[in-house]
Parts: C-alpha cells; sequence; structure tokens
C-alpha cells in the first residue's frame, strides 16, 4: 500500500468512528503463523471496539499467504449477520487483492463496513482512547 492509501484509509476510518462509534482497525502483515489466534489476540490486546457496545471490526490481511481474517465484537455480530462479512471479504476484498489492488480492497471493505455501521448503530460519544486505524507491520514473520 502506497502512503497516500494509507492516509485515504485512515481518514475514512477515523470518518466512520466519529460518525457511526464503530471501531475499525486493519493490520498488514507479509506472514503470521496462527493467523486466527494472532488476530483474536491482538483485537482483545487492543481492546477495539466501544467496551459498552463492543462494536470494533479488525480486518486481518496475510499478504504472504493472501489470507483474510476478520474479527467482529460481539456487540456487532448480534446485528450484522455473517453473511455481511463473507461478502465482504468475497465481493470487496479478494477480486481486488486478486488484481494487486489491496490498498483499493481495503478502502471499498471499509467504506462498506462503515455504511453498514451507520445503519446498525446509532452514534454515542466517542471515548478519549480510541484502536490505531491502520497498522502497518513489516514483519517477515510473526509468532
Amino acid at each position: 500500500m502506497s502512503r497516500s492509501e494509507k492516509a485515504k484509509l485512515r481518514e475514512l476510518i477515523e470518518r466512520i468512528e466519529r460518525e457511526t462509534s464503530g471501531e475499525i482497525s486493519v493490520v498488514l502483515l507479509h506472514d503470521a503463523h496462527e493467523p486466527r489466534k494472532f488476530a483474536l489476540d491482538h483485537f482483545n490486546h487492543l481492546g477495539i471496539g466501544k467496551k459498552e457496545l463492543d462494536n470494533g471490526v479488525l480486518i486481518l490481511v496475510v499478504l504472504g499467504t493472501r489470507r483474510i481474517e476478520l474479527v467482529v465484537g460481539h456487540g456487532l455480530q448480534e446485528r450484522i449477520p455473517q453473511t455481511f462479512f463473507q461478502r465482504l471479504i468475497d465481493e470487496a476484498l479478494a477480486p481486488h487483492f486478486r488484481d494487486g489492488k489491496i490498498g483499493e480492497g481495503l478502502y471499498h471493505a471499509v467504506e462498506a463496513l462503515g455504511h453498514v455501521l451507520a445503519e446498525v448503530r446509532p452514534h454515542t460519544p466517542p471515548h478519549s482512547q480510541h484502536s490505531p486505524g491502520v497498522v502497518d507491520l513489516d514483519l517477515d514473520t510473526h509468532r
């Protein structure tokens, strides 16, 4: 991803949080030994999502293995059907990734997620602490 793509994505994530209170974090890794475990641990460690609403989403992209993991807070799991998240992968992320357009795919996925968050969650005032929008880890392997 280019710097401009990262900046654009970060701005979108911040706008979505302001408008919906939902917290979205995107993590890119070159490789991960156990992607699902890493995603869950990272989600919980950062505390993505407002505690009282449990409205966070982590999108983990493992570039080396072309793996995408989504971790969704329980508050959103109750309000957004699992089929939406599968469509997000199948229709927004995977096609762009196949074309080598990772930044574009992530932008479209986060944008679609923002629309759904706006529909299912009323705005609540944000707390002083929020999760990082985009984390770009230049790690060859993360265990």
